[in-house]
Order: structure tokens, then sequence, then C-alpha cells
């Protein structure tokens, strides 16, 4: 009886020991998230026609939180500056306007989202995810000749799938890098002339962050 009870104490042991092991192998659930990130713009489609350089002006701030093992939801706010020159020449616009001059393009995004994501391996190192975020965008349009500033502001819907990874910096640490890569549609569209015109917009949007996480 003594050598079962022995036997039973040091698997009860054993047992114990593998789980912390495989907790300290794999670290830890985070319960929220927020990321602080530089973005680097591309953009697509008409809106390349408008504007098409890629623009390294922007960033964007997340939040996340986690319902579930694996399943987030949050919020996010990011601005992307859209910038290009053209050379000096003369530019026609409606109603018979006509201005010779440097030309400048010039648009300002203001993204405003929330969205769902999933953690596929949340207690890892580095844990993949995807997610599809919707919100609202505020926006300027500019186009700048000389003296002359045509612009336009307005609202559109938007929505952004999005594949990405975080990457822990320890198994129990609390910050961590994340590096995402975000497609993007809105329903903005903007009218200067038959060739400086889009009604939808669209790009692409490369981001790298540091993040903080709460257990």
């Amino acid at each position: 009886m003594k050598k079962i009870f022995l036997s039973i104490i040091a698997a009860l042991l054993l047992t114990v020991t593998v789980q912390a092991q495989e907790k300290a192998a794999s670290g830890y659930n985070p319960t929220s998230l927020y990321t602080l990130s530089w973005t680097l713009g591309v953009p697509l489609g008409s809106f390349n026609n408008f504007i098409n350089t890629v623009s390294p002006a922007g960033g964007n701030f997340t939040g996340r939180y986690f319902l579930k093992k694996g399943l987030a939801v949050g919020f996010e706010f990011g601005w992307n500056n859209y910038y290009k020159k053209y050379p000096r020449n003369t530019y026609y616009g409606g109603d018979g306007l006509a201005v010779t001059g440097i030309f400048y393009t010039y648009s300002f995004v203001v993204p405003w989202k929330v969205g769902a994501y999933y953690y596929f391996m949340p207690s890892a190192i580095a844990d993949p995810y995807v997610g599809l975020s919707f919100g609202g965008d505020y926006m300027e349009e500019h186009i700048m000749v000389q003296e002359y500033d045509i612009y336009n502001t307005q609202w559109g819907f938007t929505m952004s799938p999005e594949l990405g990874v975080l990457i822990k910096f320890g198994k129990y640490s609390h910050w961590g890098a994340n590096v995402s890569a975000q497609y993007w549609f809105n329903t903005n569209s903007f009218t200067f002339t038959d060739v400086d015109s889009y009604s939808t917009m669209q790009g692409l949007n490369f981001n790298v962050g540091l993040t903080y996480l709460l257990r």
C-alpha cells in the first residue's frame, strides 16, 4: 500500500511539473494590448493616379481586448499624409480655369475604426493574426498651383482586412513588436479634371510598431 501511495504522489508531482514546464515554455495569454505604429502608405487604383508616391508620413494607435482565447475586438486611430510635386506647366480645371505654375497634390487621411481579430497562438512568443476593421475616414484633398489651393474635405466609410504578427520580447514580457499589412478601401471621392479624379480610394498600409501587453 505504501508503494502504491508513493507512486500516486510521484505521478501527481510529475504531472504538475510537466504542466508548469509547458506553461513556462508557452508564456501567457494577454488580456489586452496597445500598439503605437509607424505606417508606410502605398496608394492604389484611381487614388494612385491622383498621388502615385509612397508615403512614409503615417502612423496609428490601436487597442485590442481579448474576449476568449485568440479572439479579440478593438479600435484603431490613424493618419496618413500623401504628397506629390509636379513640374511647372499649365493646368486646366472646371469652369474654364487655367493656371500656370508648379503643381502639388496632397491628401490627408484620418481613419477611425473598430474591428475583430483572431490570434492563432496568443501564448507564444510569435503570434500571427488576421483581422477585419471598419469605420469612417476623414479626408482632405488639395491641389495647389502657385498661391491657389483647390481643396475638399469629407467623411467616408472605410474597411480594412489585416494580416500581422505580434512578437513578444520574452515569454512573460509586457513588451513586444507588431508587424502588419492592411489593405484599405473607402468611399471618398474627388474630381478636379477628368484625369485628376477618383470615385473611391484604396491602398496598402505596412505597419511596424511597439506593443504593450497586459496580463
